[in-house]
């Protein structure tokens, strides 16, 4: 599943080869994955128009339109983006599909249909709508909004990661990893943590994120470019701990698989 590392990255190349070119044209090869939109609205919107500027929150991903309004773009389990060149050829489960003037095609693909594509007229407006907590690695996102974002909760400390409202954009995959390099056991109730372990938990949230975006480091692709010390190269059955070498355990929380290691984290 698309995370904040993933989102974050198809920002940037979006910021590198979308920004400020025109779009010639728009194909919909699946109108399930619009969101309250027709095809003919999202047509008459963006052909013809320039992206002025790209902005992420959380795992939402949103580019301003020119003469208004902005796409929104959300992956769900199996979203992504991929520029091509051949429109005889796209990517496979292409769900959308934007043509840039000078021959460039950008494709939003998406094989279990869990996402949607959408227009808006604020991205300000949209994040509210949502009920979007602050994002992870917002500058404003500082120790104290941490600890205000967590206060009440009563919950075990991997479903309040995972929590969109609370926190936006941390995911199933990426708490593993944080609670991990925090050394917190992911059944630990947030409320029972003390003030030094939740002041390491928010500063390994934003080291971890950081680093994946920097080695280029998806919830599921290029996992092996993290450092050795990493947990996700080895999040599966039969993985061993990269610290103690001990088997990982498994344990479900909010309806999600949890791999931990109990030596390490407690």
């Amino acid at each position: 599943m698309p995370e904040l590392p993933d989102v974050e990255i198809f920002k940037r190349m979006l910021s590198r080869r979308l920004l400020r070119k025109r779009i010639a044209s728009v194909a919909v090869a699946d109108a399930r994955i619009l969101d309250k939109l027709s095809r003919t609205t999202l047509r008459r919107r963006l052909s013809g128009r320039k992206v002025l500027s790209v902005r992420r929150h959380g795992k939402h991903l949103l580019s301003e339109i020119e003469g208004g309004g902005w796409l929104t773009l959300h992956f769900g389990m199996t979203g992504g983006l991929t520029f091509f060149k051949d429109p005889a050829e796209p990517p496979p489960y292409t769900r959308v599909r934007l043509d840039l003037v000078g021959g460039e095609h950008l494709a939003y693909t998406n094989k279990r249909m869990i996402g949607r594509v959408g227009l808006v007229g604020d991205a300000s407006d949209f994040i509210a709508r949502e009920n979007l907590g602050p994002d992870a690695l917002d500058r404003r996102f500082d120790i104290t909004a941490f600890r205000k974002a967590v206060a009440g909760a009563r919950r075990d400390v991997k479903s309040v990661l995972m929590d969109q409202q609370i926190i936006a954009g941390i995911g199933n995959i990426y708490s593993d990893e944080i609670l991990f390099q925090a050394r917190i056991d992911p059944k630990t109730r947030i409320d029972q943590l003390d003030p030094p372990q939740l002041t390491r938990l928010y500063r390994t949230i934003g080291a971890v994120l950081k680093a994946a975006i920097a080695r280029g480091a998806g919830s599921e692709k290029f996992t092996e470019r993290l450092p050795k010390t990493a947990l996700l190269p080895v999040r599966k059955k039969g993985g061993r701990c990269p610290r103690c070498h001990h088997l990982l355990r498994l344990a479900k929380s909010g309806g999600r698989t949890s791999y931990f290691c109990a030596h390490c984290q407690h």
